[in-house]
């Protein structure tokens, strides 16, 4: 048997042999090499996801729109934007704030990982908070095009997700 770990032949070889090939530029193996792909639109997804929910719930024939309910989400989805959004939010600003224990590069290292944990959290939010109002929004649409009985936005919300 030959080959890179197989007997002392094997360690020999790997040893004096090539060393390891980097990986091809673009492959997205060496950091740095690919640029990352672009951050999904929450807003889009949020306003899809609302048509898309509409859709289903209003396919059959015995559904009705229910105002008193509809308001009743929307509350909430406001309170979780007033309330619940913005003290995460926050609260996830001291996450980028941690200041090392020592000057070492233990501790250093350990706190740079947290800060960037931090930022990727509130990353996180912001698209949660996006996709929330766009949803949000999209019932307020759907809400009013009710109220006004506008049966033309009302059929194409209820297009949504159907094949044509």
């Amino acid at each position: 048997m030959t080959g890179p770990g197989r007997g002392p032949q094997g360690v020999y070889d790997q040893i004096n042999g090539p060393g390891p090939q980097a990986p091809p530029q673009g492959s997205g193996l060496i950091q740095g090499a690919a640029a990352a792909p672009p951050p999904p639109n929450y807003g889009e997804l949020g306003s899809g996801q609302a048509k898309a929910d509409f859709a289903a719930a209003s396919a059959n024939g015995g559904w009705e729109f229910d105002p008193a309910a509809m308001d009743v989400v929307i509350k909430s989805l406001e309170d979780c934007l007033e309330n619940n959004f913005t003290r995460a939010k926050t609260e996830a600003s001291w996450l980028t704030q941690i200041k090392p224990p020592g000057d070492e590069v233990g501790s250093q290292g350990y706190t740079q990982a947290a800060v960037n944990s931090g930022a990727a959290y509130q990353t996180f939010l912001e698209g949660a908070r996006q996709y929330t109002i766009s949803y949000l929004e999209t019932l307020r649409k759907i809400r009013t095009a009710y109220q006004e009985q506008d049966q033309a936005a009302i059929d194409a919300l209820r297009q949504i997700g159907k094949v044509s």
